[in-house]
């Protein structure tokens, strides 16, 4: 029993010597057989933070173009999907903050406000990063993330609230604000 374990062990440790000297990059399997892969433009720095929306998205097409436009829209569209929400999210705790329960007329003014402010503030994305790679099939596959910053947003909301006739009267923009301010920094945590 004692050298059936001793031959083990040195079967072991003659197989870990030999797998370090490979000159081959091995893939990491867990025991169930998957293989883990590497994501483009997946950390932290392309994730959304108390200053910045990003959004990483990508494309593919047999045209490298094509990908990237595919890819910009979609990462466009994942862009204003987060901001309308984090704007109801804003009118929803602004209202509660104020005790008050805003009618369906002026919500929908507000949510037509806020489309326009998020296609307004939407043409001035920037690229954060961009990748393309060429998969096996012929087909590139590119990937960006964009980034909005979070300070134009609430400087373009705020502006057409003072603007904007009908929300002014309803509206303490101060405490508007502050609302906007808090959401923004929960975000971050």
């Amino acid at each position: 029993m004692k050298k059936l374990f001793l031959a083990v062990l040195a079967f072991a440790a003659f197989g870990a010597m030999s797998s370090c000297s490979s000159s081959k990059s091995a893939q990491v399997a867990n025991p169930s057989g998957m293989v883990e892969e590497v994501v483009p433009l997946s950390g932290a720095a392309y994730h959304s933070n108390a200053e910045y929306y990003r959004a990483v998205q990508n494309g593919v097409s047999s045209d490298r173009s094509m990908a990237q436009k595919k890819a910009m829209q979609n990462c466009r569209q994942e862009l204003a999907s987060n901001l309308q929400a984090d704007l109801e999210l804003v009118i929803e705790n602004y209202s509660k903050s104020q005790n008050t329960q805003f009618g369906e007329d002026l919500k929908t003014h507000y949510q037509e406000l806020s489309y326009a402010v998020v296609n307004q503030r939407l043409v001035d994305v920037q690229v954060v990063e961009e990748k393309c790679f060429k998969e096996e099939s012929g087909n590139y596959r590119f990937y960006v993330c964009l980034q909005l910053p979070k300070q134009a947003i609430q400087d373009a909301m705020m502006s057409s609230l003072e603007n904007d006739e009908k929300l002014n009267l309803e509206f303490d923009l101060a405490m508007f604000k502050k609302v906007f301010e808090e959401q923004m920094a929960n975000f971050q945590k």
